[in-house]
């Protein structure tokens, strides 16, 4: 079972949650097992950032919404849902002044009550570094399962019944 010894919320992200994402994409502790493990420079900061506020009406692949995690009144992680072809794919980022805290798991719990009814889908999909061992527990723990592994990254998905 993993801790959670801190209750979040995710709150959509705002142009005010700027420089939490700045610092959490500028922090090689913290991208070094997302893309290709390098820290995003401003161009990419800025793209992702403008992409995620666009708002993209939620059945268009490629759209995605970001949401922070906020933890005691403050920014404690990062989590990104995007549609794909396949389903939604599931993502996030945990500040390093709260890793060991549960927040990853509090984070996906969190995730998985809200995302499935926002995107309408019943299914969802994560990629993984198989290096990340923390991550693929943490998903198989909450019922996704492995599926394949291409590029570099294992990929496990969750089906969920429908309402």
């Amino acid at each position: 079972m993993d801790r959670q010894t801190q209750k979040i919320i995710l709150e959509p992200l705002h142009e005010g949650h700027r420089p939490f994402v700045i610092s959490l994409a500028s922090d090689e502790r913290v991208t070094r097992y997302i893309g290709d493990g390098s820290v995003w420079d401003d161009q990419m900061i800025g793209e992702r950032i403008q992409l995620a506020l666009s708002e993209l009406p939620l059945a268009t692949i490629g759209a995605t919404r970001w949401f922070v995690a906020i933890a005691a009144g403050h920014p404690a992680g990062l989590v990104v849902a995007t549609r794909k072809p396949e389903g939604v794919e599931l993502g996030y980022w945990v500040s390093p002044g709260y890793w060991g805290q549960g927040i990853a798991g509090a984070m996906v719990n969190t995730a998985l009550g809200l995302i499935p009814e926002l995107f309408q889908v019943r299914r969802l999909i994560a990629r993984v570094d198989p290096a990340n061992v923390a991550s693929a527990k943490l998903l198989s723990r909450r019922g996704f399962t492995g599926r394949a592994s291409t590029d570099g990254l294992d990929h496990y998905e969750l089906k969920l019944a429908s309402a």
